[in-house]
């Protein structure tokens, strides 16, 4: 590794404990209020966007609960999926989820789908958008992640498995104090397509939403 990458390793690592503790520091409600506008905003864009197939994270300790995203698409009779991990080799695998009854406790102890009621789907389905989960995000797409690289390597394989088809949209969800005004990227970090927190939706490639 050269020097430039040790260093934006260091800065990343540094802003991971620094933006955790910020968001473990939010009260509950502040939590469930943010959390609930930024869900509807959510829906409001995949409803204009036709969208009838998403990945969502489920939440976990201070994340931006997805509760209420989840419930909705239920009702909107959407194809949900979850995803499983596998830690050997930081993959995931797709999961549709019908009801919270499918989900068990899995990696890192976070709700994953449980494989005796679910059925993982094939290796090349590709969603037609991801919501993902982060500690900071920025206007132009960037995006702090855990470390792990699960969702750079997930759509890495997604967006190869069809290039006449438009790979999934990738959309980062948390609150507004997550949002900073440039988040350290690495060359494979992939850039978000939309930004979402309680105060609306942010084209991150300066499309009309």
């Amino acid at each position: 590794m050269n020097r430039d990458n040790r260093g934006i390793s260091d800065i990343k690592k540094d802003l991971r404990i620094y933006m955790s503790s910020m968001r473990n520091a939010l009260s509950e409600r502040e939590r469930e209020i943010w959390s609930y506008e930024s869900c509807h905003h959510a829906s409001v864009y995949l409803n204009n966007r036709g969208i009838r197939c998403f990945l969502t994270y489920i939440p976990f300790r201070s994340e931006l609960s997805t509760v209420s995203l989840i419930e909705w698409g239920w009702q909107q009779q959407l194809q949900v999926l979850a995803p499983r991990c596998h830690q050997e080799d930081c993959s995931m695998m797709l999961h549709t989820i019908r009801n919270w009854r499918d989900l068990s406790p899995g990696a890192y102890g976070i709700p994953e789908p449980n494989v005796a009621q679910t059925v993982s789907l094939a290796h090349d389905f590709v969603p037609e958008a991801i919501i993902l989960p982060g500690l900071a995000f920025d206007g132009k797409g960037g995006r702090l992640g855990y470390g792990s690289g699960y969702y750079d390597r997930l759509y890495e394989r997604l967006r190869h498995v069809d290039i006449s088809r438009p790979a999934p949209l990738l959309i980062g969800i948390g609150f507004e104090m997550q949002v900073l005004s440039k988040v350290p990227m690495d060359g494979h970090d992939v850039a978000l397509d939309v930004l979402i927190t309680e105060n609306g939706i942010v084209n991150c490639k300066g499309e009309t939403t």
